[in-house]
């Protein structure tokens, strides 16, 4: 194998994959990615058995061949070479490879590609098509809400499903829930088909879309998914679970509406936060006409208040929330307003945005 290649193009090949490259595993493969030719590129693809990882870049293609080598030296390595050089790498003996660019020459040892996991079989035909922008938001406005437990397979990823033409993105942990619906581009399902997407197959979809505005296809082979955007493909193993009932825990009756400036609100609770209880991260908000007071209180820390300004007429009320997922909800939010939708005390806290109403969040309410 012989190939020339710019240095920022095989760069960016190798930096896609090094999410998913583990460095410290059973398996010593798992740490080395997969370099192979064609006529006019080569193919660079990475797998931890659960997630693969192959994109396509443009290359000179002296001689055809196949290589493994270790993902993280090579990432360190062509890091360091100056910018907008050639890199060229040659095959040799025993899978060693020769990595020259410019007066710079690094021997590096490889394994035989015959060792390395082969990509789970997809398919390139699509169920949905996604404008690249929308995939990208609505991975950024579910998958914070996801549970980090994974022995709760229901929930320990993104449910993603089709209806009349726009697709859907749920995340919950069973104490908050982040919900989106965006336009498709195109789709070729008939019936509403659930797909529960590991979180970070997401995570790493995010970093291998290039453009904004490219179309991301996304098919389905018996248990294996696959987003497909230009000639980048990751392909994972779909979650087998059951995701609970989401529309049933959206209130559809919480009249009580508080509009605040969100910087105003994210400033003012990061820092009552710093005293809320380590354990619970529980501040208390208390609202009246025109004021929202943030309130935390814990024997420990010692406690603090802050009052910012709302739109608000009504009664008092006031409800106790985790501080931590109301800021997570407030960092992925754009606009310069939202509004808390309330019912009392007892009842979830619904977060929207007024130029918006296909994204909502809702944290459940605590004991104070």
């Amino acid at each position: 194998m012989e190939i020339r290649i710019n240095r920022e193009n095989l760069l960016a090949g190798v930096q896609r994959v090094q999410g998913i490259v583990e460095v410290k595993g059973a398996m010593p493969i798992l740490s080395y990615l997969l370099i192979s030719t064609d006529k006019e590129g080569i193919y660079i693809q990475a797998t931890d058995l659960e997630i693969g990882i192959k994109g396509y870049y443009t290359a000179n293609v002296t001689a055809p061949g196949k290589v493994a080598l270790n993902a993280r030296k090579l990432h360190d390595i062509i890091r360091e070479l100056p910018d907008h050089k050639e890199i060229h790498l040659v095959r040799e003996e025993n899978d060693w490879v020769t990595l020259k660019c410019e007066k710079s020459v690094f021997r590096l040892p490889g394994l035989p590609a015959t060792d390395f996991p082969v990509l789970p079989d997809y398919s390139e035909e699509s169920l949905m098509e996604f404008k690249g922008s929308f995939l990208k938001e609505m991975i950024r406005k579910s998958a914070f809400a996801v549970s980090p437990d994974e022995t709760r397979k229901g929930i320990s990823g993104l449910l993603l499903e089709m209806d009349n033409g726009h697709a859907t993105m749920v995340g919950t942990d069973g104490h908050r829930l982040a919900f989106i619906t965006r336009p498709l581009l195109k789709s070729n399902l008939t019936e509403k088909t659930p797909f529960i997407l590991p979180k970070k197959t997401l995570a790493e979809l995010v970093k291998l879309m290039d453009e904004d505005d490219a179309t991301c296809s996304f098919s389905v082979k018996k248990n294996h998914f696959a987003f497909i955007q230009n000639r980048q493909v990751i392909v994972s193993r779909a979650i087998d679970g059951k995701f609970p009932n989401y529309q049933q825990v959206i209130p559809t009756d919480n009249n009580i509406q508080v509009v605040v400036n969100k910087d105003n609100l994210l400033h003012a609770l990061r820092r009552v936060a710093l005293l809320a209880d380590e354990q619970s991260k529980m501040v208390r908000f208390e609202i009246k006409t025109g004021n929202l007071t943030l309130i935390s209180d814990s024997t420990e820390l010692g406690a603090a208040n802050e009052e910012i300004a709302v739109e608000y007429e009504g009664e008092e009320i006031c409800i106790g929330l985790n501080a931590k997922y109301v800021l997570e909800i407030l960092g992925v939010i754009d606009d310069e307003e939202i509004v808390l939708h309330l019912k009392d005390k007892d009842h979830s806290c619904l977060i929207k945005v007024k130029q918006d109403q296909n994204f909502l969040s809702l944290v459940m309410p605590m004991r104070l």
